[in-house]
């Protein structure tokens, strides 16, 4: 039956009984304190403890110096392959052709300056964590080519934290199973011009690389990205899958309600400070969305419009808000003001709050989440006329689930996923060599479609101890009859160690991804995934399916609401390229489904508090 709870003038429906997606009873929200304990709780449990902060870096900085020039080459791979073609997309077209003249980082190699020590859980598995406060003053020599122009790059200072994630702890030795190198938040970048735009500082240049830069660290390295590296080939009862495409701990819907007091950055007429046309850009982990742009105010107000959901690993994590005002083009925009130092945990802890302003023109270093310690929300109240204004956060904390009951919050704005599909995009097995590289994957739910990195051909090299034969027939058990590894020592008569090495490294699948995705579902019992398979060469085209869409719900029935196998595409044979391929194509992903709701032992505790 269903009970209704009268909660200052909020109302919640529950019902005694889980209920199928879909049907689950929905909810207004009560008071935001009240209802944010379930997120207290989720994150509890990932709550790192923390010891002292190291001060001697000597030790560490002689191995990043004798490191560095391995690292300069590989960056410059990077910026080749990489970081190049990007800028010249993201660039308005009137800049014309972009190319990098010359690009040296220097001698001075990245310091650091910082270390902490932590001991933490993620995604059940316990680890050691070292956040390494790492500070870059590089002398490089970086001549960028746009246009026939030469602009030249000077003063690159960067800094951020990077951690460094021993886990899982094993009960045996070597007792550590591998090392995640990642970053909660994308590092804080600056540089100058040289020359005749040392005056100009080529703003539009500047800004979009510099955004097209912090993307590009963001996709390789921000949480959910990261290296994995592990030593676990024959540990069957770790899930690598998780420790490489670590999953969320619940979500928090936050929304930029409005704004006051901004800054007018647009003139008027008459030459007085007038308005702005603001919105709000809002970057946690490697998530980046802005609000709407509103016209002519320095009091915008968003509502329905300024709800947006993110993904949460540790409180830790810092949200980066800024406000901007729209100019006429792409890195015109001006910046009108940023919030200081805000974390998860800081929004558990202010869930509806004012939080100031504050101006990078007035602020020496741009502080990121290595060198901010003070709690901004204490000068919230001091600095309610700052002169930059104020930004109205509300934040709403809902946990991940895989299983049914509880309650799903009603819509807010456009948030109004009630599911996550999380996909781990492996690779691709059929492919030439010519055609792997650059060949994306476009998945399609509910009307909205997200397509992938470009992907890059790795061959294996089988070794002498097991034959190609051997391997395709370990992966044919696995992948399409989803056999066990224990079936598939009995069936080949091969040993687990080789059995385990196969089933992990899969390397007949030669078209590499290695992506996390994920995609909001608005209506589980209805959703069904499309697949494509599109390639670039000579010229990017939809080569094959899959033949029929998967259906979300039917997720629910396998074990812990996961879908790991590979997947069989239908090619096209009018395409171009499809003659080319000499097998059948398969796709290798794991698709885990996740509920977004408020358990039902949550709203015991906020009816009680009543």
């Amino acid at each position: 039956r269903t009970v209704e709870l009268s909660l200052r003038s909020k109302t919640v429906s529950d019902q005694s009984l889980p209920a199928r997606h879909g049907h689950r009873p929905t909810m207004e929200l009560p008071e935001l304190e009240h209802l944010n304990e379930a997120g207290r709780m989720i994150l509890q449990r990932t709550m790192a403890k923390r010891g002292d902060k190291g001060k001697e870096m000597s030790w560490l900085n002689f191995m990043v110096a004798k490191m560095w020039p391995h690292i300069h080459e590989a960056l410059k791979l990077v910026v080749a392959n990489d970081l190049e073609p990007k800028i010249k997309d993201a660039l308005p077209s009137v800049f014309g052709t972009v190319s990098f003249k010359t690009f040296s980082l220097g001698e001075r190699h990245p310091e650091i300056k910082e270390i902490g020590v932590a001991h933490g859980k993620q995604n059940q598995y316990d680890g050691l964590e070292l956040d390494l406060k790492i500070i870059w003053n590089c002398n490089a020599d970086i001549v960028v080519d746009v246009q026939g122009i030469e602009i030249g790059i000077a003063n690159v200072h960067i800094d951020g934290t990077l951690k460094l994630q021993f886990r899982p702890l094993l009960p045996h030795l070597p007792s550590i199973g591998g090392v995640q190198i990642t970053m909660m938040s994308p590092p804080n970048i600056s540089w100058n011009f040289r020359g005749i735009f040392a005056a100009l500082q080529a703003d539009v240049v500047s800004r979009v690389m510099r955004q097209v830069v912090s993307d590009q660290i963001s996709e390789l390295l921000v949480v959910p990205n990261l290296i994995f590296v592990h030593w676990l080939d024959s540990e069957a009862d770790v899930d690598l899958e998780v420790l490489q495409f670590p999953h969320p701990e619940c979500v928090v819907r936050l929304c930029i309600s409005e704004a006051r007091d901004l800054l007018g950055s647009d003139w008027n007429y008459f030459g007085f400070n007038g308005t702005s046309d603001p919105y709000v850009s809002v970057h946690l982990g490697s998530t980046h969305w802005y609000t709407p742009q509103k016209s002519r105010t320095r009091n915008p107000k968003w509502g329905d419009a300024g709800y947006h959901d993110f993904f949460v690993y540790t409180p830790s994590q810092f949200v980066k808000v800024d406000v901007y005002d729209s100019d006429i083009g792409p890195g015109t925009d001006d910046h009108l003001g940023f919030v200081e130092g805000l974390t998860v945990q800081w929004l558990l802890e202010k869930p509806r709050w004012w939080w100031p302003l504050k101006s990078r023109s007035k602020t020496p270093e741009y502080k990121s989440e290595a060198t901010t310690s003070a709690p901004v929300a204490d000068a919230a109240a001091k600095a309610k006329h700052n002169g930059n204004g104020e930004v109205l956060i509300e934040a709403h904390f809902f946990e991940l689930r895989d299983s049914e009951g509880g309650c799903i919050p009603q819509p807010m704005g456009k948030a109004d996923a009630v599911a996550y599909a999380f996909i781990d995009l492996r690779s691709l097995r059929g492919l030439q060599p010519q055609q792997a590289d650059g060949a994306t994957i476009t998945f399609r739910l509910e009307g909205q479609s997200y397509k992938s990195h470009p992907a890059t051909y790795k061959a294996t090299s089988y070794g002498s101890a097991l034959t190609p034969g051997a391997q395709r027939l370990v992966e044919h058990l696995h992948n399409t009859k989803g056999r066990s590894i224990d079936e598939i020592m009995k069936i080949s008569g091969l040993t687990k160690e080789q059995v385990t090495s196969v089933v992990h490294a899969r390397p007949s699948f030669t078209t590499k991804w290695h992506q996390p995705i994920s995609l909001p579902i608005r209506n589980l019992e209805k959703a069904q995934l499309e697949i494509c398979l599109g390639i670039r060469r000579p010229n990017y085209k939809a080569l094959a399916n899959l033949k029929t869409p998967l259906k979300l719900e039917d997720i629910r029935n396998c074990d812990k609401w996961q879908l790991d196998k590979a997947l069989p595409l239908e090619v096209d044979p009018k395409m171009e390229g499809s003659s080319l391929l000499q097998e059948n194509l398969e796709l290798s992903l794991r698709i885990t489904l996740r509920s977004l709701c408020i358990s039902a032992d949550t709203f015991d505790n906020y009816s009680a508090s009543f």
